[in-house]
């Protein structure tokens, strides 16, 4: 149980897909055109374009609240699994309601690390001890951000299910957090995602990781119709592609010059 936690956390929370091979981006999306064009761009014909951004930390996060009895043990099993959570760290804020043979309960996570999974496991285990509720399910908080949720059904704690219960703005900025990057706004639309943000290791080595920081926002909103990344620099960039080219170029559907034409660099701020 804890070696799967552990995987488990490193994939919800850190993105770890990305770094474990599972999607592979061709080392050749770099082409030196891409490059120049963004080293040689002129305000001559270049769109005069602000970037309308959304911090993800502030965007209001939408719940569908479900209605259940609370019965009159429902302190004492909160008070309880309090009690009892895995230590450290202490746990706070932590509701239960029970209706019938189904129990949910909510906390606040101290802190995002590998204790997470467990912690939700041996609360769920608490309220099977004290109720005997055999459908429960655990959600985990970080302030009023949602991360993850845990699902017991019918008794059986050899199968829990984990879930990325993230909001796309918040799990696209820590899934970004692999890359030396400092995120500053998040805004996804029904077509666009689009993320400004500084690239701390160099204008050569954002061209190397671009189609891969592409990659993570797609696999985080794949309904979405276009990828942005503003870069923030001495110029601020817009760099965007179409999610059916990024698509196409990792699966090796495209050369890196199709790749190239692809996308689109636009100067921002210009008059």
């Amino acid at each position: 149980m804890k070696g799967k936690a552990l995987f488990l956390i490193l994939l919800l929370i850190g993105g770890y897909l990305y770094m474990s091979g599972y999607i592979k981006v061709p080392d050749n999306l770099s082409p030196d055109r891409i490059i120049n064009t963004a080293k040689s761009l002129r305000s001559t014909g270049s769109t005069s374009t602000t970037p309308t951004s959304t911090s993800a930390i502030s965007s209001t996060t939408t719940t569908t609240t479900t209605t259940m009895t609370t019965t009159s043990s429902t302190e004492t099993a909160a008070e309880s699994i309090n009690s009892t959570a895995p230590e450290p760290p202490k746990i706070e804020n932590i509701s239960v309601s029970n209706s019938g043979n189904e129990t949910l309960i909510r906390f606040e996570a101290p802190v995002l690390d590998e204790n997470l999974l467990g912690i939700a496991y041996e609360l769920a285990k608490k309220a099977y001890e004290v109720n005997g509720s055999e459908n429960i399910r655990v959600e985990a908080y970080f302030g009023d951000e949602p991360i993850l949720a845990l699902t017991i059904e019918n008794g059986d704690f050899d199968n829990p299910v984990f879930e990325d219960i993230r909001r796309p703005e918040f799990r696209i900025e820590t899934d970004l957090g692999l890359f030396d990057v400092l995120v500053h706004n998040v805004r996804v639309t029904n077509d666009t995602a689009s993320v400004s943000l500084e690239y701390l290791a160099g204008e050569d080595s954002f061209w190397r990781d671009y189609a891969r920081m592409s990659m993570a926002v797609l696999q985080d909103a794949p309904w979405v119709e276009r990828v942005e990344i503003v870069y923030l620099g001495e110029r601020n960039v817009s760099i965007s592609v179409s999610s059916e080219n990024l698509l196409k170029a990792i699966s090796g559907n495209l050369t890196p010059k199709e790749f190239a034409d692809a996308v689109k660099i636009v100067e921002l701020g210009k008059e």
